[in-house]
């Protein structure tokens, strides 16, 4: 069986998130993580809803999870049994210790991945990914990671959105096959990376996590900056190809 571009990029992934993920679960907890101000509940639930969409993509990358079959059961079972296994095996290293209620917590986050992937397929689960992503730059600067408030922080604020306004202009014009021509079309290019940062500042503000002020105003600039030359871009090529 010949695999597609799409599911060798994502089986990479696949396989440097889930060598992350065993290593992060079978050592002490690091002091960071302890004051990162996110419950570790939280991120069982997290990190088992993207394993189980990265497992999904590199194994059905342009399918949705057809109840019909048994695919999403036995990706369930599997991450579910894995999750069982991760936990049973913490109580033999220091500083660890099995929990159900964090197995119940995997649980959940596979479900929300398989939920996801029961609607929507391939560059669209990937661009719900891509979205939700930024969620935890608060509490990088709150476990003091990055200084807040500093140039480093901005920094990081900035090129993560920058990246992310790059690939949702991509997904609009390569995928979606949109032309920015209209008013409309054009404030498509800035509406999910502005939602994303919206919902990253409002998170923030929730959870007792301040982001710095020119953490917060720097990053609009910057998607308005890559909207606009991603457009310039687009419209000389189609420009180039009527004539």
């Amino acid at each position: 069986m010949t695999l597609s571009r799409e599911k060798k990029f994502f089986t990479s992934i696949l396989l440097f998130y889930w060598l992350s993920l065993l290593i992060a679960t079978h050592i002490p907890v690091p002091d960071w993580v302890r004051v990162m101000g996110v419950s570790d509940k939280t991120m069982h639930f997290a990190a088992y809803m993207v394993l189980t969409i990265l497992i999904w993509l590199a194994s059905s990358f342009d399918m949705k999870a057809s109840w019909k079959t048994f695919r999403p059961l036995l990706v369930l079972a599997f991450v579910l049994f894995y999750g069982f296994l991760d936990e049973l095996s913490q109580k033999f290293f220091a500083g660890r210790s099995a929990d159900l209620l964090d197995l119940f917590s995997d649980l959940m986050g596979i479900s929300a991945g398989l939920l996801l992937a029961t609607f929507i397929s391939g560059y669209h689960l990937t661009m719900i990914l891509i979205a939700i992503a930024p969620v935890f730059l608060p509490a990088i600067v709150h476990a003091k990671i990055i200084k807040y408030d500093s140039i480093l922080e901005t920094s990081m604020y900035v090129v993560v959105f920058c990246m992310i306004t790059f690939a949702w202009g991509q997904y609009l014009n390569l995928i979606l096959r949109i032309v920015p021509k209209t008013f409309k079309s054009i404030c498509l290019f800035v509406a999910m990376p502005i939602a994303s940062l919206i919902f990253v500042i409002v998170y923030a503000h929730l959870t007792n996590k301040p982001i710095g002020s020119y953490a917060i105003s720097q990053p609009f600039g910057a998607i308005a900056l890559i909207a606009f030359t991603q457009i310039m871009i687009i419209r000389g090529r189609r420009f180039d190809k009527a004539h």
